[in-house]
């Protein structure tokens, strides 16, 4: 410190005088002098304070738990670095004080350096500047720096405080990494997802929740739940509302109102969960409309198989019956005169047992147990066939159009059920249009591939030739559209239909091997779709074989095997007025004992298919064994898979379909004999 005789005397101009002794020297006065000491001891104070102040600093600089540095601003020497620094980069203050950052590789990119120079030049310091530095082990850390410009010993340098903030960066990655994945469920779950406040207000929503609904995101987060769900009662909605609330997990079904107001069946499941410590209700909701349509046509077709199976016994029964009263009652005709009333009385029980004939044959075609005769045929070509007939059909008052692809594919069918099928459905469709209006016929190739079928169960991918009836009529509510198909079921008035012409087209379509469906609304009209496997074989376009006329009498000996005894009398009857020896048997094992015990030769086995014990095709295998060169002829109301393979007689099978009549009995046991 400085005595007070070597301190330099400030001369105060403005006092206007100075002191002076006479002698012309400055002197001190006692009051200039106090004041002297009063400013000695003041700066004494100063410098206390200024070393209790750095002290302080010291202390506080060593002391932080903050990463603390002072730096050269000109080659980044550091003049000072806290213990909490230095340990955190692996190193002693001793090793990093008076070196030059960039020697002990600080700063993991140099450039980090220069940008903070730019920052301090530009805005006079740093403030938050993110940076990466490297420790003595070569790990990366991630640091917050705050840096002010300070001058020491006219240097300037500047101090840098600064945060690491790596385990939060690796945090918040982490909660990133968590966000996105709970973003990518949320977003790309196929189900619809909705989030709903304690209102019932939409606070989230996903793709598929928009997808499902039809609105978008911006307009869902505008609506309450319950607007989803126009069709259900409000006051219900809101005591569910508050139970899922309450933390109960409520799963079902319910239907959703769609912006274009369609009603979607939906899956839903519900559950509050808890976000930032509030309660919300979870929901997912999935469309099963389709899955419903599904089991809805399955069923339908099981309940269509059931009816099929039960209508073809009846009708194998009838059949029988109906063998009798044809049978004798054209055995009774032949023996009246043509003037005689009774013959007239026969004649009309004739024509009832025919109409009850017709009637079975529609519930064999419906059970799909009729024989079908199928070929290769061109649908477009047997429609056009078919039109002249049709348009009579419909009258003058109902317009008829045919379309037919080019190049349209082939099927395989019995021509005479595809007229069967179309006449029927043009009834229907003109009986739909009392008023007079259009009916389109079609037939086009079409290929199905893996989504066409998703909503049409049991249909197989693959060429179709699909044929398609349409009218502009009154059309048929989902009430109405569930029953068409089943027997006798119809909505005309009592005696003006059977309910078994749509049974019969289901049952020959089945039978073929294709598929029908039927889109109808009310006041819209209807359309029946058919469709048939398409096939490679060329159609044949050989002349028709004429059939060989065969004499009905002979005597030749049947065998002739029923197990129902009032066929089997009238067949017996039929076979011995025309000359034949008959032996009869009621089963299978009967017959192998006659065939056993009698002597002469037998020419012919007239044989039921279905009988107990031993059925007709295993009675005529074991007669081929046990008398070779036998011939064969099988009869049945209904056919059985040992002779029909889905329906298809084998040409080689010769068959005779019950009810018979005199004449095609003995015209076909003259046939298979002659053969």
């Amino acid at each position: 410190m400085l005595a007070a005789t070597d301190r330099p005397i400030r001369s105060y101009a403005g006092s206007g005088c100075p002191f002076t002794n006479l002698r012309g020297k400055q002197v001190l006065n006692e009051d200039s002098s106090s004041r002297l000491a009063e400013l000695e001891k003041r700066c004494e104070q100063l410098e206390k304070n200024l070393r209790l102040s750095e002290d302080r600093f010291d202390k506080l600089f060593h002391a932080s738990s903050h990463l603390m540095t002072i730096t050269t601003v000109k080659d980044g020497r550091i003049i000072d670095i806290n213990e909490t620094s230095a340990s955190l980069g692996g190193f002693t203050r001793k090793e990093m004080i008076g070196r030059v950052s960039s020697e002990i590789g600080l700063f993991a990119d140099a450039k980090q350096r220069e940008r903070m120079i730019r920052k301090l030049q530009e805005d006079g310091r740093v403030h938050n500047l993110e940076m990466k530095v490297r420790t003595k082990t070569g790990e990366l850390r991630t640091v917050l720096l705050s840096a002010d410009p300070i001058t020491l010993k006219d240097e300037e340098c500047f101090l840098g405080i600064s945060i690491d903030i790596t385990e939060r960066k690796k945090a918040d990655e982490s909660l990133r990494q968590t966000l996105a994945w709970q973003a990518a469920i949320f977003e790309g779950s196929r189900d619809g997802i909705l989030i709903s406040d304690k209102s019932a207000k939409i606070v989230a929503a996903n793709a598929a929740a928009c997808e499902l609904t039809g609105y978008s995101k911006q307009e869902l987060l505008k609506m309450r739940a319950s607007d989803l769900q126009t069709e259900a009662d409000l006051t219900e909605l809101a005591v569910l509302h508050d139970r899922i609330l309450a933390g109960e997990d409520i799963q079902g079904e319910t239907i959703i109102t769609t912006k274009d107001g369609r009603c979607i069946d939906a899956e839903f499941g519900h559950q509050r969960v808890l976000i930032s410590g509030v309660p919300y209700v979870h929901t997912i909701a999935r469309d099963v409309s389709s899955r419903k349509l599904l089991e809805a046509q399955l069923l339908q077709a099981q309940k269509m198989e059931a009816i099929g199976a039960l209508a073809g016994g009846v009708a194998h029964d009838f059949n029988n019956l109906l063998s009798v009263i044809k049978g004798y009652t054209e055995l009774l005709l032949d023996g009246f005169d043509q003037n005689d009333s009774r013959r007239q009385d026969l004649e009309q029980i004739e024509k009832a047992s025919q109409r009850a004939v017709s009637l079975t044959s529609q519930l064999l075609a419906f059970s799909r147990k009729q024989i079908l005769q199928p070929e290769i045929l061109n649908l477009g070509a047997a429609i056009a066939e078919m039109s002249t007939m049709l348009r009579r059909l419909i009258g003058e008052d109902v317009e008829l159009i045919t379309l037919a692809e080019p190049n349209l594919g082939l099927i395989n069918a019995d021509p005479g059920q595809i007229q069967q099928i179309v006449m029927n459905l043009t009834v229907n469709a003109r009986d739909a249009m009392p008023q007079g209006g259009k009916l389109i016929i079609e037939a086009a190739n079409a290929d199905l591939d893996e989504r066409s079928v998703r909503t049409r169960p049991m249909m197989g991918k693959g060429p179709y030739v699909v044929l398609a009836i349409s009218d502009n009529g009154i059309g048929m509510d989902a009430a109405i559209r569930s029953r068409i198909f089943e027997p006798f079921f119809t909505t005309k008035e009592k005696g003006k239909g059977t309910g078994l012409g749509l049974s019969t087209v289901y049952g020959i379509v089945k039978q073929s091997n294709g598929f029908i469906w039927v889109y109808s609304e009310p006041g819209k009209g209807t359309t029946f779709k058919i469709y048939f496997p398409r096939v490679r074989s060329e159609v044949n376009q050989a002349a028709g074989t004429k059939k060989i006329k065969h004499e009905d009498e002979g005597s030749e000996t049947v065998l002739l095997v029923e197990d129902e005894t009032s066929v089997r009398a009238l067949a017996s009857r039929i076979l011995c007025e025309r000359g034949y020896s008959v032996l009869q048997a009621g089963d299978g094992v009967e017959a192998l004992r006659v065939a056993r015990d009698f002597n002469g030769e037998i020419d012919l086995v007239l044989t039921d298919v279905v009988m107990p014990g031993i059925s007709g095709r295993t009675l005529v295998a074991r007669l081929e064994s046990l008398r070779p060169g036998i011939k064969s002829l099988y009869m049945s109301g209904y056919t059985d898979t040992a002779i029909v393979d889905h329906g298809i007689l084998d040409s080689k099978v010769a068959f005779l379909q019950k009810p018979f009549t005199v004449q095609s009995l003995a015209h076909k046991v003259r046939e298979v004999i002659n053969a």
